[in-house]
């Protein structure tokens, strides 16, 4: 595959593991704050700290994608957040 589609499938596998991680977070403050189920609260926290870090471990170890590709795709999504959530709504 060209260099370039290697640190392009980076980008999006850091963005999408970034967003995945955006949401579980997310689902666990509102769980945590409204005090609902804590089967649920159980099953949002055993996903994103075993499975998504083990996921981002494996990731990472391959070796396939550049780190930097990763990295960038990681930063994106909390910085394109930040600027949204900045930006006056209309």
């Amino acid at each position: 595959m060209p260099d370039k589609a290697v640190w392009a499938l980076g980008f999006l596998v850091g963005a999408g593991w970034s967003a995945v991680n955006l949401l579980l977070i997310s689902g666990i403050l509102k769980i945590s704050v409204l005090q609902r189920s804590v089967k649920t609260l159980s099953a949002l926290l055993l996903i994103k700290f075993p499975v998504l870090y083990l996921l981002g471990f494996l990731i990472l170890n391959l070796r396939y994608f550049p780190v930097l590709s990763i990295l960038a795709g990681l930063v994106t999504v909390p910085v394109v957040m930040g600027v949204y959530k900045l930006c006056p709504k209309r």
